[in-house]
């Protein structure tokens, strides 16, 4: 049977009342609540996971490679869970409810972490191996935190762009500008966490460098309840993956006992209507409404731009390796490590810059190129008549990645050369990776702004693509389907790095290979060519993908979305204590030409 279509749940007004006109700016006056949120929620977690390889081999005693393993697993266990999340959301508790849940018990997990870090006897004493209880305490605490991310990676910026009423001119501009700033306070508190937080627990406590980020987890929770009065919710329906999965069985079905399906009817997904004829019962009521096909053809077609972003996120992820996301980590560190690092202080002295600071310039260049990007470029564009779009955002995001990567080859093939010339170094700092090159780490800037830059058009785009051209059923598990693809792109990431080395040190005579450890011996450059090809290459498929993409459109709006209204009066369930009234759902504007 037909499942009952989603509706929007409004706090605004009394039972009979119409809903009062909006005089108001969602951006300014209910976004503070959800953007505090996550910049509080990512403040804690990247306080938790970028010094996190530290703290497993200096206070528990691991050793670097499985350190790096258990940081590796606890990663993409955080990108993993949102699918949970997403499902929940979508399907059964909503949003809100999902985020507040799982919020809980991320707070509980960052707790329990901190705790061991606090308490003696959860902590091994030094030169020693941990117990299992220590060890048990430990990774409990890590696993409770995957789990509670999985509840708010999906739902947080999801649920932010519901507050917008897409039938509001206003709000169509403020949603951009939404997940603009959404990215923007991403990454203050990924510097905040990458500066203060770690100097924190490397230079006063651990304990209290655990003990701060579960605060501000504790602050994101109270930020995000505060703005309760004046959110806007959608009704959970039944499961979107059980949906899809039947819709398109159903059609199978059916198409088979019709005939061959044609090559068109593939590319544009017609032949899916055939579910609207199968019936409950014979000669019974559909068992599918058009509605329900509709969005499962919607689905269906952002696939294609799903998998063209896989291969962005492996590349991206050369650069930005590590325990989070926005981490440093991987081969622009180890390059940086082999270049020059000391910087003289007024006064006489020197200071040397650690290898992975270069990680502020990349995210000071986010933080300064979303305003800019969100006042200035897309107002010009907008009265030149060449709105981006959001394929288009997500294309050039792609370009500008290769460039990273060939200016991080073209450096590297220039510290080689001076490697080669004998114009190196005394070793102080480089461990035994050898003698660094006499070439300014500065030089690296530019790639990591290049990087930078590539995320305020594919990152944010993304998320913005996921989100608005998903159905509103759907849409915490077309956000999902987005960290999925960060998912596999990072394990196909190492995946790559793995089969490099093993490739290249057997074809090479001394067998060093393109990745050694001391990268004079090795050729860096040529991998990362390497990956400037792969994503040139990725970048032509993805044009050829975007320019056939079918935006969802005000046919589609009808089909999927506007549904009758429901009498004023109908109650609605409370959401934690608070009466609410049904609304329909507000129309999508007509696409744009890519």
């Amino acid at each position: 049977m037909a499942s009952q279509s989603p509706s929007r749940l409004s706090q605004a007004g009394q039972p009979g009342d119409e809903p009062p006109r909006k005089h108001r700016s969602t951006l300014l006056t209910v976004c503070p609540f959800i953007l505090g949120n996550e910049f509080c929620e990512r403040l804690a977690y990247y306080g938790l996971s970028t010094n996190l390889i530290l703290y497993l081999t200096r206070v528990m005693g691991e050793e670097s490679g499985h350190a790096a393993l258990q940081v590796s697993l606890f990663s993409g266990t955080c990108y993993l869970t949102p699918l949970l999340g997403a499902w929940l959301a979508d399907s059964m508790w909503g949003r809100y409810k999902t985020i507040m849940v799982f919020s809980l018990i991320y707070f509980l997990g960052m707790l329990l972490l901190a705790t061991t870090a606090l308490v003696p006897a959860l902590t091994p004493p030094p030169d020693l191996y941990p117990t299992r209880l220590q060890n048990a305490a430990l990774f409990t605490s890590l696993y409770i935190v995957a789990l509670g991310t999985g509840g708010i990676k999906p739902n947080v910026s999801a649920f932010g762009a519901d507050q917008f009423d897409m039938a509001d001119p206003q709000d169509r501009k403020e949603k951009t500008s939404f997940f603009n700033w959404f990215y923007f306070f991403v990454n203050i508190g990924s510097f905040i966490a990458v500066t203060v937080i770690v100097w924190v627990q490397e230079n006063v406590n651990w304990g209290v460098g655990f003990a701060i980020p579960a605060a501000c987890m504790g602050l994101a929770i109270l930020v995000f309840v505060a703005g309760s009065p004046m959110y806007t919710h959608v009704v959970p329906t039944e499961s979107p993956i059980t949906r899809v999965y039947n819709v398109v069985m159903s059609a199978w079905r059916e198409k088979r006992r019709g005939g061959n399906v044609s090559p068109d009817e593939y590319a544009s997904f017609a032949w899916l209507d055939a579910a609207t004829r199968t019936r409950v019962s014979p000669g019974g009521v559909a068992r599918f409404t058009r509605r329900q096909v509709e969005e499962v053809k919607l689905v269906l077609r952002m696939l294609p731009i799903f998998v063209t972003t896989i291969l962005y996120w492996t590349v991206y992820m050369q650069a930005r390796r590590g325990g989070g996301h926005l981490r440093m980590g991987s081969f622009f560190v180890v390059q940086g490590a082999s270049m020059n690092r000391t910087m003289p202080l007024p006064g006489g002295g020197t200071f040397t810059i650690p290898a992975a600071s270069l990680a502020i310039v990349n995210t000071l260049g986010i933080v300064l190129l979303i305003p800019l990007y969100d006042r200035v470029v897309i107002p010009l564009l907008r009265r030149a008549g060449r709105p981006m779009t959001l394929l288009r955002r997500i294309g050039w995001g792609m370009v500008v990645c290769a460039g990273a990567m060939f200016a991080a080859a073209s450096l590297e093939a220039w510290r080689l050369r001076l490697y080669a010339a004998h114009d190196v170094l005394p070793a102080a700092g480089a461990n035994d990776w050898g003698r660094v090159v006499n070439l300014s780490v500065w030089w690296q800037a530019p790639q990591y702004l290049l990087v930078g830059l590539s995320e305020v058009f594919t990152s944010i785009g993304q998320l913005e693509f996921f989100y608005d051209q998903a159905p509103d059923v759907m849409r915490s598990c077309s956000m999902a389907l987005q960290l999925l693809s960060v998912c596999i792109g990072s394990y196909l990431s190492g995946g790559l790095i793995y089969f490099a080395d093993i490739i290249t040190r057997r074809l090479d005579p001394e067998g060093y290979g393109w990745l050694p450890k001391n990268l004079n011996k090795g050729r860096l450059d040529l991998f990362l060519l390497c990956l400037g090809g792969i994503m040139t290459l990725n970048c032509i498929i993805f044009w050829r993908v975007a320019v056939k993409y079918e935006y969802k459109t005000v046919e589609h709006v009808q089909r999927v979305t506007i549904l009758p209204r429901l009498p004023r009066e109908s109650p609605a369930p409370a959401l934690y204590g608070r009466s609410v009234t049904f609304m329909p759902p507000s129309p999508v504007m007509p696409a744009v030409r890519r």
